[in-house]
């Protein structure tokens, strides 16, 4: 059977897809929800989606239209349950049927189905009317007993995991729930502060960086919407990186980071806390992200970058590439191909056994001292006859350590490591000089 998958997001649609393979359905994923507000919840939806898809191996198809003035038009005065939520079915699955019917699927249905939230009855007669129309095969299954299996293979994979069924009336619903109205003689918010703006999408991104834009002028402002940043490494100096980055307006954040958060992460990254544990870096930090700058384009890569698979990461399109690499192998790589593509590279060396964030400098490579790691890589460049150079942000200091942990690193060949300590107020103040050094070229270039 030849099936189009309707995907409302990554959670639901998890269970379906495994519940499909064991009856050897491979269904193609078709993502279609102009339904969902505001567009940095879109975004996170779509996002899962594709993960789910290439973590589960499954093709996917978009139609990618955030539809805010589509839906509000199609639903009209209509705004409570059920009626909204029947017209917002029919939207999403007409478009599915449609193109299924275009593009010679057997069938078609919906993860709608797995959720006990959604009306599941007014789903499948949707469903089954918009088939007799387009003359195609509504595939009906009650996904429901599979709902917390999806949640729980959802957060394995590192999912975004939506707090709300989706429309911009169901946002506002939850904080309603959330902050009930109290009885009491309101304040107009020009008599509390006369000056005060209310800004709108179209003044975005300038309203939220003035006071940078106070520094810089409007005009850089500008320019760090259009730039492009690469960031390898989201530990406790790329997740710092990227958090100065996102709130100076840079426009578009790529994040690329294997591993997930645990419990040694939380004194120094800022994705990690008690909430995060055992989830994908790269993902949880493109949350953080989107919530501070929801104009921001953060893409999330849960890889560990290599050179055999430097050509799935746009390298060659950023503007600047981030190294918070700790691997010395993945770190020479990476130095080599964004040296070699002309792209600007700015590396963090080591920020392990240091208590002084005062100490730390930027320098080309040859002429950093004091850092074992930078030692480690003009070392490694050399005999891989590197001549390029790059800016490098290091730290001269070096502490004794207090106790000894170590662990065998397969990535590196089985040589066993010892683990160092290492101090927020130093990984962060790295953090925050490798995203320094990209406002301020991007500000001389104005």
């Amino acid at each position: 059977m030849k099936l189009l998958f309707h995907c409302c997001c990554g959670p639901c649609a998890a269970a379906c897809v495994d519940n499909f393979a064991a009856e050897n359905i491979a269904p193609v994923l078709f993502w279609y929800n102009p339904n969902i507000h505001l567009f940095a919840e879109y975004q996170s939806r779509r996002d899962s989606l594709f993960t789910l898809a290439n973590a589960k191996g499954l093709p996917i198809t978009e139609i990618d239209e955030y539809g805010l003035r589509l839906f509000l038009r199609e639903t009209g005065g209509e705004t409570e349950v059920p009626g909204r939520c029947e017209i917002c079915y029919r939207l999403r699955l007409k478009k599915t049927a449609a193109y299924a019917a275009e593009n010679g699927f057997d069938a078609f249905s919906t993860s709608l189905l797995i959720s006990p939230y959604q009306r599941h009855e007014s789903i499948r007669r949707t469903g089954e009317e918009i088939a007799t129309r387009y003359g195609i095969e509504f595939f009906y299954r009650d996904f429901r007993p599979l709902f917390r299996e999806g949640q729980a293979n959802a957060r394995e994979l590192g999912l975004y995991m939506q707090k709300y069924c989706g429309c911009i009336y169901s946002d506002e619903e939850r904080h309603a729930k959330k902050n009930p109205v109290q009885k009491c003689s309101a304040i107009p918010i020009t008599k509390v502060c006369p000056d005060v703006k209310l800004h709108t999408p179209e003044s975005f991104p300038f309203s939220y960086f003035q006071r940078l834009a106070l520094l810089t002028g409007e005009e850089a402002i500008k320019n760090l919407s259009q730039t492009t940043v690469l960031i390898f490494g989201l530990g406790g100096v790329g997740s710092w990186c990227a958090e100065a980055l996102a709130r100076s307006g840079v426009g578009k954040i790529g994040l690329v980071d294997y591993d997930t958060v645990c419990e040694s992460n939380i004194n120094r990254q800022v994705q990690a806390n008690s909430r995060t544990l055992g989830l994908s870096k790269s993902e949880t930090l493109r949350q953080r992200l989107l919530e501070i700058n929801p104009g921001c384009e953060v893409s999330a890569w849960r890889e560990m970058f290599t050179r055999e698979n430097a050509a799935s990461f746009p390298i060659d399109k950023a503007d600047y590439v981030i190294d918070a690499i700790d691997s010395l192998n993945h770190k020479l790589d990476l130095i080599e191909i964004c040296c070699n593509a002309g792209v600007t590279l700015f590396s963090s060396m080591g920020m392990a056994q240091k208590m002084d964030p005062a100490r730390i400098k930027t320098a080309g490579i040859d002429e950093t001292h004091g850092c074992p790691l930078a030692r480690l890589v003009r070392q490694g460049l050399r005999k891989r006859g590197f001549t390029g150079n790059f800016t490098a942000v290091y730290s001269d200091e070096q502490i004794p350590r207090h106790e000894e942990i170590s662990y065998t690193d397969k990535d590196s060949g089985g040589i066993v490591k010892v683990i160092n300590g290492s101090a927020v107020t130093v990984t962060a103040a790295a953090g925050m000089v490798l995203a320094s050094l990209v406002l301020r070229d991007v500000t001389e270039k104005k």
